[in-house]
């Protein structure tokens, strides 16, 4: 991944040097995207997350694998759910894939996306573009990533095929994954709309860790790409049925 090849892929976007100074900025801003957050999701609306002792179980590497409804699903979720975990190890803070021209819109924005961890990808641009390696890469070192195996929202909040190139990350850097599955998100942030709505219900359950190790086995190929991706979504769909479950034996 040298800087022709990172010139040729993506014309505006470099990767950002993780100095100490990166890492403090990350944080302290960070942590005030957490507060906003806490106060949207705990405060404003009524939010509850199952099972997140895995999170806190869980060693890196791992892709964090969920369901996508809105553009700020990653931000949502990651804040409450990484934070203080992230707080005692900067390689808790995951890395997020948002689309590069919905996020990526002048220099404040491109600034607050990088010093948060963001590896912007290019919608049409394939699952070997530029921003893709850096994943992989990332994963390699150790690191968590938070991917949307579905690859684009949801409009309808039903679950989406999976696409190849989560399976492809997976395959090349040979990590676990950990599923999630939420609900209520696209209540808040319906597609079109730029404001948060209030008193909404948010649910989100976190899965037991994904092993791929007979898919490693496999030719690396698109075949084993796919299959990789559609477990991950199996196991998402599980989520769904057991977070169902669950709050059916609450309200009893």
């Amino acid at each position: 991944m040298d800087e022709k090849e990172n010139k040729k892929i993506i014309e505006h976007w470099r990767i950002p040097e993780e100095t100490f100074f990166f890492k403090t900025a990350c944080v302290i801003v960070t942590s005030l995207t957490t507060f906003a957050v806490f106060i949207l999701m705990f405060v404003l609306n009524n939010t509850r997350y199952y099972n997140t002792k895995v999170i806190k179980r869980e060693k890196a590497p791992y892709v964090f694998a969920s369901n996508h409804t809105t553009m700020f699903d990653s931000g949502f979720i990651d804040c409450a759910l990484f934070f203080t975990k992230g707080l005692r190890s900067y390689k808790y803070l995951p890395y997020h894939t948002p689309e590069y021209g919905n996020f990526y819109r002048n220099r404040l924005l491109s600034w607050y996306m990088d010093i948060v961890k963001c590896i912007p990808v290019e919608r049409g641009k394939g699952i070997d573009q530029f921003s893709q390696k850096v994943v992989t890469q990332k994963l390699i070192e150790g690191n968590v990533v938070h991917i949307f195996p579905e690859g684009t929202r949801s409009r309808t909040g039903e679950l989406l095929p999976g696409k190849a190139g989560v399976g492809k990350r997976i395959y090349e850097s040979r990590v676990k994954v950990i599923p999630c599955y939420h609900e209520g998100l696209r209540n808040i942030l319906p597609v079109g709309t730029h404001f948060p709505k209030v008193g909404k219900k948010i649910r989100v359950i976190i899965g037991e860790p994904v092993f791929f190790d007979d898919y490693f086995k496999m030719d690396n190929s698109p075949a084993a790409w796919k299959a990789i991706s559609d477990r991950i979504m199996d196991e998402i769909k599980y989520l769904k049925e057991k977070l169902h479950e669950l709050e059916t034996q609450r309200n009893a």
